[in-house]
Order: C-alpha cells, then structure tokens, then sequence
C-alpha cells in the first residue's frame, strides 16, 4: 500500500482474499489489470489450493506484448505445497518471517511503532507499561516453539497481526474504561486474538497462564521483572527512544526461564536438535560397504535373524486364569477381562505381522523372494534403526529407535501374558496398553457396577503413593494402582508426595505407583478446589500432538492427573510445561 501511494496508484490498487468461490474474480481482476495497467493483490493463496494449478495455467498461458508495462500481480501466502512453484521461481520472493531471539523480535516490534501511536493514548503511562508487556508476549510466545512439545503441543504461527489488533484494542479500552479492565484484555487477548489460532485445548491454557505473568497490576509498577531473571524488567515509563535502548540492553542470549521453562529445556531443545541432525546425516549415507566392512544386507539379516529369536509366542484365551474373563452375576465377562481381550488380540495381529514379515525379509535378502516396495522400506528402516512402516500400521505409538522398540515390544507382551496367565495384577502398566483410554473407562465401569452410580456420574482422582514395586503394592479396595508414567518439566519428592523443581540434568523423573479412586462428582467439585493440586495432561508419547478426536482432545492425550504441589500458583507448572508421559523416547 505504501509502495502504491509512493507511486499515486492508491486508487488503481485492487485486493481480493481468495477463498470458496472467489476463482473467478480473481481471473477477471487479473485479465482488467494486464488490459489496464492496475495492480491486482491477490491474498491468502495457501486458502485456495485448487485454484492454484489455474493461476500457474494464467500465467504460463499470458502474452508480455499485449501487457501493461505498469501491471503487477502480487501474491500473498503462507508456506504452502500447493503453491505453484513455477508462478514461485518467475516473481520477486518477499519473505515476513518474525525475527529470531526475543531481543530481536522486540527489537522490531518497537521499530514499527511511531511516536504518533507510543504517545497516543490519554493514559500514557498504563498504556505504555502493557504495551511493552503485549510486545514481550508475543515474542515470547513465539521464541518458546524453539523448544518443541514442551513449549507448545502444536507450533502456532502467530503475526504481527495478532499484535497489531491487540495493541490497539488495549487503547481503546484504556480510553473507554476508568480502570484498567484487566479480565477482559486478558480475555480478548489470550482466547481470542492469539488463543483463535490455537487448536489445543492444553494450548490455550497455557496461553492464558502465560499472558496473566504479564497483564497484572504489578507490571504498572517500575522495575516490574517479566521473568525470574533480573535482566527482564519492563522499562519505566519514558520515551520510544529510552524503551529502543532499553530493548538493545537485552541479553543476547535467552535462558529458558524467561518463557517460563525450567533451565532442563534447553537440553530438550538441543538434543532434539542434535536427534534431527544426525536423522538427515544417516539418511543420506550410502548404503553400498567398502573394504571389509559389513555389508548391509548381511547386517540387515542378522538384525532380522536376531529379532526373530526374540518374537514372543501368540497368546491363546484357553491359558487364561480363572480370574481374568472372571463372569458377572449377569453373565458377561468383568470389564477388565474384557478390555485385556481386545487389547490382547491386538498384540496377536502385532506378533504375527512381526514374525511373518521377518522371515520374508530374510527370504528377500537371499534371492528366494522378490523384494516387493514394502520389504524395501523395511529394510531401509533397519539400516536407520527405525521402526519399519509395515509394523507401525498394526503397532501402538512409540517414537523409540528400533532396537529400543523391540524391548519395549517383549516387556508388553509379557505384562499382557502375566496377566492372562496370573489374574489382574495388582498395579497396572497403563502405558503398555494400546488404548490406554479403553482402561480408564473399565475402572469406571467396574466402580460403577459395584455401586450401582451411573458411569456419567463418575470422575476420577489420583492420590500418588511412595511405593516403587509394582508386584509389591496392596490391591486397593476400590479404584486401580497404576504405574509406568514419567513426569517431564518437574521432580518429584518420594518423602513428601509432592511436584517439585527439577533436578539439574534430570529431564524426567518415574512417578511412583498411583491409586487411581473413582469418586462421584460432588466429591470430585470438593476437593478440586481445594488449593494444591496441578491438572496435569498424561499423554501417550513426548511428541504430545495428535489428530483431535471426536472427544474433543488430540489422539495422544489420554486423561488428566490431580498432583500434589505446595507451590500456591499452577500456572506456574503450566508455563513450565510439565506433563506426564507413557514412554521415553530412548
């Protein structure tokens, strides 16, 4: 628009936001701009994905001698695959991406802001203090997707837009109200101009927990620190230029503590990285030997050999103790029983597709079966010490390297024959489990058809023990003893049953085995309010996304925890990102 002014076309500029249905004016602005010498814009080209193979053809298709020598086409999109990308390699590329570090972020973010708008507010200095801090929030929540799954379960691209409009509605209120309305900013700010972005309902809690650091009474005062770390204050109350030299004083450098995370984040971050590295250096490795080294398909056969020797047997219903498909008055099989069978047949199809699959791999590799595109990339994910695709289709998730998955495979399967063979055991390895889910509605179940309560009426609450020996624990009365989750973003405190700061270097820490009770929800409203106790989302790998459900929570989540704590704040664990886990990854 600027560059339009600059060139007195303001009037001969025409936008258009590409969408359902707008093809078609796109094409016809397009063939009155070429005709005329205008400057069509068309916007958000990533919304209009089957309209791309036409631009491409428009394009491909245009004759520069009956052309405007004055017409321009701009385009504006999102990354995008569908983006055509020969219109791409014959334009001029732009690229708006925010600056990275949050001194430089805000850095930018206060060199796009004239005096006119810093100085425009009747109640300069509220204005001036929560603008600083919306600015610190918006880089901050950008900088903390750097540090994957415990900064946000899904990287969000947020904009300077999102600012812009924050910006301006804290204006209009700090104009239209007495006071500062601290509940609606927070509201407008955090659910709806950055939260609309968000698909994750942990996500927008976050959101919210992160915003409230910032827009409180405390940063109107000066020298208000935004983060645990001197260094982050928000600035007195002064001109653009003293906020300007203010922000360039800024570390270069960013401690996890300023986006709220635990110092440990940072090695989650780095070897994240150094995982992602190392993926690309080995995919791209030949795959032909030298000299005496091994050959690849022979390590491949021995690998695929050695895994055969180690495949656990199928397990058979007719073994089962007594106590496992134990009958109800009623006739049926106790919810328990009936959650191992499903859970046990789908172990079955996973041991039979791993035994068969091996053999036909070693059969490929001596010339005695043709090596079909599937066996390929079986043998490929050998060599790259993954899981092969052919397993995961018929697997539980689980991000580990594949000798490591293996283990984990033999561990599941004989948790899953203990119990067939011995009766419920008296602590449960939730995290074996395909569905994890599935389990905690069968506790519901059992509790319910005990008491005669309606299974609606029903939730549940966790009260952590001090024990660590699954065998060795007491079979509650009521409720299941659970175990097997890690805690990631925390420590954990044996003596004192208690959520507590991480250790240096200690990234997760085994929660000890947990009485899960099922109460009825009077008593759940009760003592939920009773101050203490961190929600904590448990999901099913580190990776933390999944696809939402028809429940409304993402695949990977699969119920919250009620955990101890002293610290009076939970916002403080959720800002810290803590959260249990089914599996590492290692």
């Amino acid at each position: 628009v600027k560059l339009a002014r600059d060139f007195e076309y303001e009037e001969r500029l025409h936008f258009i936001s590409l969408g359902q249905g707008q093809g078609q004016k796109a094409e016809n602005l397009i063939q009155m701009g070429r005709e005329s010498g205008d400057w069509v814009c068309l916007q958000n080209c990533h919304l209009a994905a089957s309209w791309m193979p036409t631009l491409e053809r428009i394009q491909e298709m245009q004759d520069p001698d009956q052309i405007d020598d004055m017409y321009r086409l701009w385009l504006t999109s999102m990354p995008s695959p569908s983006f055509p990308v020969p219109v791409l390699q014959g334009g001029i590329k732009i690229t708006n991406e925010p600056p990275k570090g949050l001194r430089a972020n805000l850095s930018r973010t206060f060199q796009d802001i004239s005096t006119e708008i810093y100085e425009g507010c009747s109640k300069s200095r509220e204005y001036k203090k929560l603008l600083y801090a919306l600015a610190f929030f918006h880089a901050a929540i950008l900088e903390r997707r750097k540090f994957g799954p415990i900064g946000w379960n899904v990287p969000y691209e947020w904009m300077d837009s999102d600012f812009q409009v924050s910006r301006e509605q804290v204006a209009m209120y700090l104009e239209s109200q007495p006071g500062v309305p601290w509940i609606t900013l927070k509201y407008i700010i955090a659910e709806v101009n950055y939260g609309g972005r968000v698909t994750d309902d942990k996500d927008v809690r976050l959101i919210s927990a992160f915003l409230k650091r910032y827009f409180n009474e405390g940063v109107l005062e000066d020298g208000y620190k935004l983060s645990p770390l001197d260094a982050y204050t928000c600035p007195n109350e002064g001109s653009l230029e003293e906020v300007r030299e203010h922000v360039r004083k800024l570390p270069m450098d960013e401690d996890p503590q300023v986006f709220g995370l635990h110092p440990n984040a940072q090695i989650t971050a780095q070897t994240e990285a150094a995982r992602q590295f190392l993926g690309i250096i080995l995919s791209v490795q030949p795959r032909i030997a030298s000299g005496a080294a091994i050959r690849p398909e022979d390590l491949v056969a021995q690998m695929a050999e050695a895994f055969l020797g180690r495949v656990p047997k199928v397990m058979n219903r007719k073994e089962a103790d007594p106590e496992t498909y134990k009958k109800t008055p009623e006739g049926g099989i106790v919810s328990l029983g009936v959650f191992h069978g499903q859970e046990m047949d789908r172990f079955n199809v996973l041991i039979q597709c791993v035994q068969s699959t091996l053999v036909t791999l070693g059969r490929a590799i001596k010339g005695f079966v043709v090596m079909s595109a599937q066996l390929e990339d079986m043998y490929n994910a050998f060599l790259l010490q993954k899981l092969p695709p052919n397993w995961g289709e018929v697997a539980y998730p689980c991000l580990k390297p594949l000798n490591s998955w293996f283990t984990d495979f033999e561990e599941r399967i004989a948790f899953m024959a203990r119990w067939l063979h011995k009766g419920p055991p008296v602590s449960f390895w939730v995290p074996c489990f395909y569905f994890p889910q599935g389990f905690m509605t069968c506790a519901k179940q059992v509790h319910a058809r005990k008491t005669k309560i309606p299974i609606d009426d029903l939730v549940f609450w966790q009260e952590p023990t001090n024990g660590t020996d699954p065998m060795g624990c007491k079979r509650p009365e009521d409720g299941v003893n659970v175990h097997g989750f890690f805690l990631q973003g925390a420590g954990w405190d044996v003596e004192t049953v208690k959520m507590v700061e991480s250790e240096k270097a200690v990234l997760f820490k085994e929660l000890p085995i947990t009485w899960i009770q099922v109460v009825e929800e009077a008593v759940y409203s009760n003592v939920s309010k009773q101050p203490g106790r961190y929600t904590c989302p448990l999901y099913k790998t580190s990776l933390r996304k999944g696809t939402l459900a028809t429940t409304g929570h993402s695949t990977n989540f699969v119920c919250y925890f009620h955990l101890p704590s002293d610290v009076e704040d939970q916002g403080h664990w959720v800002r810290r990102g803590v959260a249990l886990l089914c599996m590492l990854d290692d």
